[in-house]
């Protein structure tokens, strides 16, 4: 009998432990305006049940709701609100789609996306961070945030689902303020590269 108490009290615990750290992610999050990080990206996929590296990068990151520019070694990302512009600088070419409030890299929708399925069902613990995880069935994408006990996320993962591929971003010196970014495309800056509208 004492190991049902022991078992009720310890989920009882938890579930008030969980509540309490759901508020202070909330707290943290819920307001962003703008934000300016650096990061590491690997993306790598399953060989033989074993890890393999695709890509490995780093850059840096700012901008202000769907206002938003990523450089890195290989691309840069700039997005003015209306449109999102994809520099690839080994082809010299410049795809130009249509600004999407599902786009996967702006981190106020990632943010956006925690606090809208956040509840604590979805958080779990481990000695060194929190783990929050979800789906969005609409980008068949599976979020993996990783939060340190001050609730900063350091790590995040974007598994596809039914892929063996994996997206890790590791977050470095993640600041949010009330900075408003001026961030827009300028075409003079990437002279002879191809526009290709998507």
């Amino acid at each position: 009998m004492n190991k049902y108490y022991t078992l009720f009290f310890s989920l009882f615990f938890l579930s008030i432990y969980s509540q309490n750290d759901l508020e202070k992610i909330k707290d943290k999050y819920q307001s962003i305006n703008s934000y300016n990080l650096n990061y590491n990206l690997v993306v790598s996929t399953l060989k033989e049940n074993n890890s393999v590296n695709l890509i490995e990068e780093s850059g840096i990151m700012y901008g202000n709701n769907s206002s938003f520019m990523i450089k890195h070694k290989n691309m840069d990302i700039i997005s003015d609100g209306k449109k999102i512009y994809n520099v690839i600088h080994n082809i010299r070419e410049i795809n130009i789609t249509e600004y999407s409030n599902n786009n996967l890299w702006n981190p106020i929708n990632i943010f956006k996306n925690l606090l809208d399925r956040l509840n604590s069902s979805i958080i779990s613990y481990d000695k060194d961070y929190i783990l929050v995880e979800f789906l969005i069935f609409d980008l068949n994408k599976v979020y993996k945030f990783f939060l340190d006990k001050n609730y900063d996320v350091f790590k995040l993962e974007l598994i596809t689902t039914g892929s063996k591929s994996k997206t890790t971003v590791f977050l470095k010196d993640l600041v949010f303020t009330n900075k408003t970014y001026n961030i827009f495309f300028d075409h003079s800056n990437y002279e002879n590269y191809y526009l290709n509208k998507l």
